[in-house]
Formats: structure tokens, sequence, C-alpha cells
């Protein structure tokens, strides 16, 4: 089989941050407005809160993504010391895996952090991520610094052996009746969570006075103040998670009420 000829491209502009999220456009997305969303959040905030790398084809195909921010902007529920990178999401497209994409795309990573003196890299394995997340990363050389109701949380030294993290307690109230309280903080940091909040503004429509939406964008302020890195919060309580229907979101207004 012929090598596929590809690149490794940090992102630097807006035309880079339109072509964010290739785990989105293996096929047709059923969420193209999330998606859109979440390239503008990307556009918006590069080089501040994400930063990152594509695998490109000669064609200009984005095949593969990986995004991180520094500790000191990183927009993850924990407490750490700076000069530390973050790992957000890494992602080859299902038909080029196998390739060595991935290999290459942590290696222009791991390279740049060695250039910016860092003192390790972080990477969260929460309980959905699935044991070959963690086998993978064990197998690039992190350890589990420490575990929580999250998951583990993974850490590569590089210029220093341990690292400063803590994780942050949530700071989101419970409470019950009417009218019905939603709080989403976040939303466009993926847009398979993006996509049931685009579909919550809808519904919530329909409820009239009975249901009242506050949207927070997060922010390292909005983090440390509720202590969470996104979500949506019926009553206080973690109710929606990514990629619900209307039906779904129905049912737990109703149940709220």
């Amino acid at each position: 089989m012929e090598e596929l000829k590809v690149t490794v491209q940090r992102l630097v502009g807006e035309s880079d941050a339109q072509q964010a999220y290739c785990c989105m456009t293996e096929v047709p997305t059923p969420w193209p407005q999330a998606l859109c969303q979440c390239q503008e959040w990307v556009a918006r905030n590069l080089g501040e809160y994400i930063e990152g790398y594509h695998v490109q084809l000669e064609s200009g195909e984005v095949a593969g993504h990986l995004y991180y921010a520094f500790s000191e902007k990183a927009l993850i529920p924990y407490e750490i010391e700076e000069k530390v990178g973050v790992l957000y999401c890494e992602w080859v497209q299902r038909r080029y895996q196998g390739n060595g994409f991935g290999k290459r795309l942590f290696e222009a990573f791991k390279d740049e952090m060695h250039k910016q003196v860092v003192k390790g890299i972080l990477v969260e394995n929460t309980g959905t991520d699935g044991e070959d997340h963690l086998k993978r990363y064990l197998g690039l050389g992190f350890e589990v610094h420490s575990e929580s109701e999250r998951g583990r949380l993974l850490y590569l030294p590089i210029g220093q052996q341990e690292v400063e993290v803590h994780p942050l307690e949530p700071r989101i109230r419970s409470r019950k009746g009417a009218p019905v309280e939603i709080l989403v903080i976040g939303g466009y940091m993926c847009p398979y969570e993006a996509s049931t909040l685009l579909l919550l503004q809808e519904v919530a429509r329909e409820y009239g006075d009975q249901v009242v939406l506050h949207q927070v964008p997060l922010t390292p302020e909005t983090l440390k103040e509720y202590g969470v890195a996104g979500g949506i919060f019926v009553n206080g309580d973690p109710k929606l998670g990514g990629a619900e229907t209307e039906e779904s979101i129905r049912q737990v207004l109703q149940e709220a009420l």
C-alpha cells in the first residue's frame, strides 16, 4: 500500500480553526450547527485557552487533531501549578488509523512542550474514555498521578518529576420546584456536547417562564467560581449530556417541574 503523504501543522489562525474537530467530519455530522459554533469558539480562543496541531493530507483535508493548553489557561477542573501542558483531546479519523498519524501528532506536541520548558504534561482519563485510552498513554510514558470520582489524572514528566495538582470542588447547589433553572457552563469545546445545548435552547422556549436558562462562558474565572469545566445542570443537577434527543430533554424538564 502506498504511504500517505501528510504534514503536521500547528493551528495559527481562523482558517485552521475552521477545520477543527475532524472527529465530526468522518461522515456527515448530524450536528452541523454545533460543529460550526465549536469551530468559531476555537477561532476566538486560539492561542489563549486552546492550542493545537492538525495532520493534513496533500489535499488539505484534516485527518487528525490534537488540542491542548498551558496550565495557566487550561479549562479543566483542577488547580495546576504553572508551566504544565494540559492535553485536551486527540483523534485520528478511523479510516486513517494505523498509519502513525497519532504518533506524529504527539511527537510534534511533545517537541513543543520541550521548547516551552514545561514541567510535564497532564491528561485526564475519565470513566467514559475506556481502557484503550489509558493503555495508550501509559505506553507513551505517562504515569497515574491521582484518581478521583472523575477518573484518573495522568502525568508525563519532562522538566520536573512531580507536579502539584488539586481537583476543584464543584460549587453548584441543587434545588427543586418551578421555575426550573438550567445552568449551562461552557458548551463549545466539543460538538458532541454542544449539540445538546443548541437543542435545549429550542425546547426550553416551549416552556415559557417555567424554565429559566442561564449560559455562562467557560473561562479560568468561571471554572474557579463553579468548580466544573462544563455541563448542563437542571436545578443544580447534571442531568443532560451530549447528543441528547428532544424527547430526552423534555423528559428531564418535565421531571424537574
